[in-house]
């Protein structure tokens, strides 16, 4: 199950069994009010027939002067009394009680009962929202599938027509030779070729075939990639050290070519983009529109300009994720973002 499936899962259910659970604890309540009431009605209709035989067991009877207001009313503040007028009595009244220790146990039995049934029915509700939230989470399981699938034809029917046009371009170099027409042409093939990685890298989880990377001179290599597509902008680096970790070559290559272009794409004319390593840290910084909102920038599809797909942050952090590469994004609106990569969690060599 993907990260945002199971992040629909969790948020449906957590919304669906909760709802459920307070409704069953409102009924329970009522329910325990109800067997509560019915108990005490029972109790004082066996008094009452008590008060004509006098030959219950569980009841103590005692006699005491008349008092209107108590009469034939159930009392249960020192267990459970009650009060009964006497035949040719016009001064006494019949108390019939229930010990307190028994009324307690009486109370604590449908306590029981009632605290058995609830936890059964919760265990019940459980199984049903479980069920219920995957079932609801099928048709967003559908339709994503068929999204999926559409963008892998998509992929495979682009492979064709790429495939013809880096040939003719490289036959066209070896019969005339280099002209700046033919290499802005190829700076757009790989441009286009860039985009078919990051729709990859989106669809399918990667494995991590990690070797040694030269992290400095990959990072040099794609900014000068990104310097051919953007002349017209300044770039600056700052190494003071020499980085060389573990890792898949080809992913971190996919996260500096969406933050680079991210950098150039929304620069502001003729800004500036600087490359800082220090330390296990590379920084890549820039002059542009900035972001406004940095969580939302980096899920899926959210887009804050009207250019682009609104995947090449999602996809860096999905990448920085699985090579345990740590992220962190600092960004003001019209002056610029810088996105810091630290490598300290990944291994100098094999062991």
């Amino acid at each position: 199950m993907k990260k945002y499936e199971r992040e629909s899962l969790l948020k449906n259910f957590f919304v669906f069994f909760p709802l459920l659970e307070l409704l069953l604890i409102l009924l329970f309540l009522e329910l325990y009010h109800a067997k509560t009431k019915e108990y005490k009605q029972n109790m004082y209709k066996t008094m009452e027939v008590c008060s004509y035989t006098m030959e219950c067991e569980q009841f103590t009877f005692d006699f005491i002067p008349k008092d209107k207001d108590k009469l034939y009313t159930l009392h249960d503040d020192h267990g459970l009394y009650s009060f009964f007028s006497i035949p040719k009595s016009d001064k006494y009244y019949m108390q019939i009680s229930y010990p307190k220790e028994a009324y307690q146990a009486d109370m604590y039995a449908i306590k029981k009962s009632n605290a058995l049934r609830f936890i059964l029915m919760s265990f019940t509700l459980l199984i049903i929202a479980i069920f219920f939230t995957f079932y609801s989470l099928r048709p967003i399981r559908h339709a994503l599938k068929l999204n999926d699938e559409f963008i892998k034809d998509i992929l495979h029917d682009f492979n064709t027509p790429i495939t013809s046009m880096v040939i003719n371009i490289q036959m066209f170099k070896k019969e005339h030779g280099e002209n700046p027409f033919i290499k802005r042409v190829s700076l757009s093939i790989d441009t286009i070729l860039h985009l078919q990685n990051n729709l990859k890298s989106f669809l399918h989880n990667l494995p991590s075939q990690n070797t040694e990377v030269n992290i400095v001179a990959l990072a040099k290599e794609r900014l000068q990639f990104i310097q051919n597509i953007y002349p017209k902008l300044q770039f600056n680096v700052q190494i003071s050290n020499t980085l060389s970790r573990l890792t898949n070559k080809e992913l971190l290559t996919r996260i500096l070519d969406n933050i680079f272009s991210n950098a150039a794409q929304y620069n502001k004319s003729n800004g500036e983009i600087k490359l800082v390593i220090t330390g296990t840290k590379l920084s890549i910084e820039d002059t542009g529109k900035g972001i406004k909102n940095i969580q939302k920038a980096m899920q899926r599809y959210h887009k804050e300009q009207a250019r682009g797909l609104g995947l090449g942050l999602h996809i860096v952090q999905k990448l920085a994720d699985e090579l345990d590469i740590v992220i962190q994004i600092q960004s003001e609106e019209h002056v610029g973002t810088s996105v810091i990569l630290d490598f300290k969690h990944l291994s100098e060599s094999y062991t």
